[in-house]
């Protein structure tokens, strides 16, 4: 039951948010290679799931970039999804990609700006918050999620908020950036950051 309450909110979670419709695609100024990895940490049915989430750009021409979406948690890593977006428009996240259930519904309700410190960093954010139903395994979901992004990363959200209420169960999700980088993807237990380390052994006299 608890797998079947996770895997549709972690679809709604790893879904690309991209600044709204009327923001230049952020994803044009990506290069393959590029990837985010973010802390996940989910509250249901009084359990805290741990893991981490990675999005890399696996492929990108003039028109269309494609990402992938790796999850591990709880000790199981979920299999890993793709979503193309079209870098010809603007991305609007309120236009459901294929990676969601039949029918599921997105509603942009507000947005405003903050500072955000996330991974020892701090950056200039635009927050939006969305209002989300679907149904997936013959269950109603209806959720409440909040995403923060910056505009300069290549992969632009940093921080993410989702609530929502199954079955009467609350279900709460929190992501947050932990590394940036490109080329290949960070390894189990590495923190994916690409600097190597430069400390040296003491010279002997």
């Amino acid at each position: 039951m608890k797998v079947r309450l996770f895997a549709p909110l972690l679809a709604l979670a790893v879904a690309p948010f991209a600044l709204g419709a009327d923001e230049e695609n952020p994803y044009k100024k990506a290069k393959v290679g590029d990837y985010a990895t973010y802390k996940m940490t989910t509250k249901v049915m009084g359990l805290n799931v741990e893991g981490s989430v990675t999005q890399t750009v696996t492929a990108k021409d003039d028109k269309e970039a494609t990402v992938k979406t790796t999850v591990k948690a709880n000790g199981m890593e979920f299999p890993a999804q793709e979503q193309k977006i079209d870098l010809t428009k603007p991305f609007d996240p309120t236009k459901v990609g294929s990676n969601l259930p039949p029918g599921a519904q997105i509603e942009k309700v507000k947005d405003g700006t903050e500072k955000v410190k996330v991974g020892g960093k701090e950056y200039d954010t635009k927050w939006e918050t969305y209002k989300m139903k679907l149904n997936a395994g013959g269950m109603a979901f209806e959720a409440d999620m909040k995403v923060w992004q910056a505009k300069d990363l290549a992969i632009p959200m940093v921080k993410m908020e989702m609530t929502a209420e199954v079955m009467n169960q609350k279900m709460e999700m929190l992501m947050e950036l932990e590394t940036t980088g490109s080329g290949k993807e960070p390894e189990k237990g590495k923190d994916g950051s690409d600097k190597k380390d430069t400390k040296k052994e003491p010279e002997k006299k």
